[in-house]
């Protein structure tokens, strides 16, 4: 009785934890893709007055972007898929749910990573007054200082 006990915990904790790491990425990733970057990029130039020679640089970083993220979104989707067919099996395995959050895990760092990167580099293009405004335009979408790839606030 107490293995049973044990195999249904450990269960109930790697389907947690697979669950929030499933949610969290499909949360922040809703837009994501070259539509939802695109349309990032447009409303920053709008947004923050981008001069021609600007434009031109952000999209320079915004094609990089789009070079790298290509891949490890679908890499994303892929592991995404694998653990919910895993999550939804007739006797999910507590070790390859938890191995399969865990290698989620680390491409969410990678991908985190690639985003810091390009907003550093954009941010180097930027007048101290596009940079202020940048500031507050975050502060707006995140008024708890959350950066962009936090998870969701309870």
């Amino acid at each position: 009785m107490k293995m049973k006990m044990t195999i249904v915990s450990g269960v109930c904790a790697a389907l947690l934890l697979a669950g929030a790491a499933f949610a969290q990425m499909h949360g922040h990733h809703g837009m994501a893709g070259a539509a939802g970057m695109d349309k990032m990029v447009e409303h920053l130039a709008t947004a923050l007055n981008l001069t021609d020679a600007q434009k031109a640089q952000a999209k320079q970083i915004h094609e990089q972007v789009k070079a790298k993220m290509t891949p490890l979104l679908a890499q994303s989707r892929q592991q995404h898929q694998e653990l919910e067919a895993l999550l939804n099996g007739v006797n999910p395995d507590p070790t390859e749910i938890g191995r399969k959050t865990i290698a989620a895990h680390a491409l969410r760092a990678q991908i985190k990573a690639v985003h810091e990167d390009a907003m550093t580099r954009f941010k180097t293009l930027l007048t101290p007054e596009q940079k202020t405004k940048l500031d507050q335009m975050h502060q707006m979408h995140h008024p708890d200082g959350a950066p962009d790839d936090a998870p969701p606030a309870d």
